[in-house]
This record gives C-alpha cells, sequence and structure tokens, in this order.
C-alpha cells in the first residue's frame, strides 16, 4: 500500500496554483496567479469574506435593556416565556410562582422530565451536548465553531457558488452577476451544509441545527436578501441538528440525516412529507451521500455501523467498522466505487458496488470486505507535517481526482483516480494555504468542461480554485510561459 512519502512537497515560499496535462504548476505566494498558466477561471467569482463583512450574530436578548421593566400580570409573563423559552422554562416560572398548588404541581412535572431525560440520556447519549458542539464534532467542516467559511458548494449547470459563513448566512455569487443573493433569516441557526436541488436553476436546501430550509432564488430579482416568506422549512422535533443532506439525481426526493435521530428521513418537499429508513445501529446519523447514478444511498451513523441503500426497493447492506465511525466518504461517479475514511485509521478504504448486488462478492471484482487503498499516516516532508486523520473527502464529477483534508495538518492531498487494472491512487499535488491559513472545506464545481476545479475554503475567509486541466487548449493555456521563470516551478507527475 502507497504512502505519502510519494508526495512532493513544495519548495518553501511556493504553493500549487494549478495542473496542466498531468503537470503541477506552482508560483512564489506572493505571486501567485492562476492566469498566469490558464484563463479557464478568469470569470470565477473572486471571493475573499472576512470577519468585518459578516453580520454579527446575536441571542436574541440584546435588546431587552432598551426597555424600561414594567409590571405584567402573571398569565401574560407564562405565554412570553412559553413562546420565547419553551415549556420546560415556563414550567420554572410556574414553580417559582406564589400560588402553592400551582408551584407545587409543577415542581413534581419537572422532577418527572428530570427522570424522563436521564432515560432518554442512556439511550442516546448525543442529546446531552449542544447542536454546536455536535456539529464541530461529526461534521465534515474542519474546525468549523472558529472557521468563517464552514460550507461551499457549486451550482450543478452553471457557474454559481454558494458560500456558508460563520454569521449563519449563505452568499450565492455567480460568475455573469453582480448581484450577490444573501439567504439569511432567524430560524437559520448553525448552517451545517447546503445542497443545490437537481433539475432546476433557482432551488437550494440550506440545513441546520434545527431543520432544513429550501429557498428559492429568482435570477432576476434584484432583491439581495430573499424573505423566508417564499422559503419551505421542513422541519421534524426530534431530528436535530441535521448533519447532513443529499438530493436524488432526479431532484425529487431530498434524504436528511440528524446526530440525535436514528431515522433517516426521505423528503417529498413540496408537500412536506416524508417517509423514514429507520435501523439500529449507532445513536444518530451523521453522514449521507447519493450515488450519481441513483440507485445507491450511503448513510453512516456515529457509531460502527453504515448501510448502502439500493433506491429500487430500500434494502441495504449493513457493514461495520473496526472502531470509531466512518468520518467521511464519497462515490466515484459511475456509482460503483465508494471510497472512506473512519475516525481512528489514516487510511483511505473502498469496496465496489454493483447494480445487482449492494457489493461484489467474487473473487475478480472484490472480497466482501472493503480494502485499504492508500496509507495518509501523518509524515514530515520537506520539513512540515503532512497527512493524519482525514477531516473530508471529495471527488470531482467526472471522477478523475480526490482531494482530502485533514484534521491536524494544514496540506490538502490531491490524487488521480485510476480504474485500469484495478482502482488505485495515485498522487497527484499538494495544495497549502498561505501563512496561517488552515483549509477548512473542499468542493469540485460541477460544470467546468476544461477539466476538474478544485474550490478550497480557507480559514482566512479566502476561496481558491485549483483548476485541473487535462487538455492543452489554445484558448486557456499560454503559449509561452512567462519570463520570469524564477517565479515558479513545474512538477512531471505520471499521465495516465
Amino acid at each position: 500500500m502507497r504512502n505519502l512519502h510519494d508526495f512532493d512537497y513544495p519548495s518553501d515560499g511556493e504553493v500549487a496554483v494549478c495542473e496542466l496535462n498531468g503537470r503541477v504548476h506552482y508560483m512564489e505566494a506572493q505571486y501567485a496567479n492562476v492566469g498566469t498558466f490558464t484563463n479557464s477561471i478568469a470569470n470565477h467569482p473572486k471571493i475573499h469574506l472576512t470577519r468585518d463583512q459578516l453580520h454579527a450574530t446575536t441571542s436574541g436578548d440584546e435588546g431587552r435593556s432598551l426597555f424600561l421593566p414594567v409590571n405584567v400580570s402573571f398569565l401574560k409573563q407564562l405565554t412570553q416565556v412559553y413562546y420565547e423559552q419553551g415549556f420546560i422554562e415556563a414550567l420554572y416560572l410556574i414553580k417559582s410562582h406564589n400560588k402553592f398548588i400551582v408551584s407545587q404541581g409543577a415542581g413534581v412535572l419537572l422532577n418527572i422530565f428530570k427522570y424522563v431525560q436521564k432515560v432518554r440520556l442512556i439511550l442516546n447519549p448525543n442529546i446531552r451536548y449542544s447542536g454546536p458542539t455536535l456539529i464541530h464534532k461529526l461534521g465534515q467542516t474542519r474546525n468549523w465553531q472558529s472557521s468563517t467559511i464552514r460550507y461551499i458548494s457549486w451550482h450543478p449547470y452553471c457557474t454559481k457558488i454558494a458560500v456558508v459563513t460563520c454569521d449563519d448566512s449563505v452568499r450565492i455569487f455567480s460568475s455573469d452577476s453582480a448581484y450577490t443573493p444573501l439567504l439569511r433569516c432567524k430560524q437559520q441557526r448553525h448552517i451545517t451544509c447546503v445542497a443545490w436541488r437537481p433539475l432546476s436553476n433557482t432551488e437550494i436546501a440550506v440545513a441546520h441545527e434545527n431543520g432544513i430550509i429550501l429557498w428559492n432564488i429568482d435570477p432576476n430579482s434584484l432583491v439581495s436578501r430573499p424573505s423566508v416568506s417564499n422559503a419551505i422549512i421542513l422541519h421534524r422535533l426530534e431530528h436535530r441538528p441535521v448533519m447532513s443532506i443529499a438530493w436524488s439525481p432526479k431532484g425529487d426526493k431530498l434524504v436528511s440525516v440528524a446526530a440525535c435521530d436514528n431515522t433517516i428521513l426521505v423528503w417529498d418537499p413540496e408537500l412536506n412529507r416524508t417517509s423514514s429508513l429507520k435501523r439500529p445501529g449507532g445513536f444518530g446519523q451523521v453522514l449521507v451521500k447519493w450515488s450519481p447514478t441513483g440507485e445507491k444511498l450511503f448513510t453512516c451513523s456515529d457509531g460502527l455501523v453504515f448501510r448502502v441503500w439500493d433506491y429500487r426497493n430500500w434494502e441495504c447492506e449493513r457493514w461495520t467498522v473496526l472502531s470509531g465511525r466512518v468520518q467521511t466518504a464519497c462515490w466515484s461517479n459511475c456509482g460503483t466505487t465508494l471510497l472512506f475514511a473512519t475516525s481512528t485509521e489514516p487510511i483511505i478504504y473502498g469496496v465496489i458496488v454493483k447494480n445487482d448486488l449492494v457489493f461484489a462478492t467474487d473473487t475478480e471484482s472484490s472480497s466482501n470486505q472493503a480494502l485499504p487503498m492508500f496509507d495518509v499516516s501523518k509524515i514530515d516532508c520537506g520539513g512540515a507535517m503532512i497527512g493524519g486523520l482525514i477531516q473530508t473527502m471529495e471527488t470531482d464529477p467526472k471522477g478523475k481526482h480526490l482531494a482530502v483534508i485533514y484534521q491536524d495538518t494544514n496540506a490538502i492531498t490531491v490524487f488521480s483516480i485510476v480504474r485500469q487494472p484495478g482502482l488505485k491512487l495515485i498522487p497527484s499535488a499538494l495544495i497549502t494555504g498561505l501563512e496561517e491559513e488552515r483549509p477548512s472545506t473542499v468542493s469540485f464545481q460541477q460544470n467546468f468542461e476544461a477539466g476538474a476545479c478544485l474550490s478550497i475554503g480557507w480559514s482566512s475567509g479566502r476561496i481558491q480554485y485549483y483548476p485541473i486541466i487535462y487538455t492543452d487548449l489554445a484558448t486557456s493555456v499560454y503559449e509561452n510561459p512567462p519570463a520570469n521563470v524564477s517565479l515558479y516551478r513545474s512538477l512531471n507527475t505520471t499521465q495516465f
């Protein structure tokens, strides 16, 4: 099994900017410019969101200090506390009331709820944690709580990218418009991920702590902040926090999983109807991935169990890992290969999926077990540490490249995927950010015709585009390299 020693680390002060026909190009960080080698991303939106550009997050209590206290009847106080803070806080208010019978009754109910809560904690320990804590612990974004950019997602048919920031906002950047819609409302707290709806030009689903909001963005409207009154809110009381969502390739079904709910929900958004896929294993579900062909659905719990479902009859194949849980996973473009990594091993595993059977069992294709594909154990490369436990992985739409972010090191590894004679991962490039930058999330552009375009959200709020061009095009690559060759160098890699 190959390891990270096969990668070449860039020289001091250099960063990878693009790959052209198997050749990785590096430049000095202060002079880095993709346009030196290709203009394939010349029209991509330039995005760098600093903290002073974001909206301040509030708890909703700041305005109370502006008002003088007044005498309010107990019933009015009770109604206000119930609607703003919930039933439990209302019981505490009743318990503090001077009426003996009423306060004693509230105390009895609170004691009952405490015992019920203890039983629930035994059955599902996840509910003891707050939503942000679970998202930070189980999510795909590295350092979710402290990162400026928390998620990015490309539109499937045009050069339009959705960027989730730490102020619970979603900004939509487009190559053909200076208009930047801002999706933000008070119900949308602690966003985990977003997903554009297939076969639609305007709809995007936003998963957050308490549910899902399906926004409809009119491209002809000049309103910079669409109203939530035009959105569809999908909510179930126990289904929280929503950790991951996935659209079916036809866009008719939306699947969601939550850290405190063992139920996998399949939504019909227009009717606000759900059906559930419930199987034991773990206390909650943390990740869902629909195969590009639409025939298979991958889900994993916060325990040892993960499953692959057959969409035709919703039967599943149950798998377990030796320790920890599945941290991240991604499908190949043909839907026959599933790559995944666990939370306890620095190894990329792969399984082969057949159309007639969930997992192949014949010796010619695969055994009934996951096969280790690449060892990404942490190593010292050129004085810098790379590799380690994996945070998230993504494959490009053409299925030729795999990008990996690690939990404790700052270099992103890019692999070439080769399927002949068997599935292999070939080291391609190491991508590093500027000084003090850490990668938070990655996403491949869905409609990049020239090859693949990896988009990286860095902790500083900067989004970097790393194009991978498969063929030399006169319109995209300069025929003559720059005269100042000291600013860059090229690295030859094996071409397949």
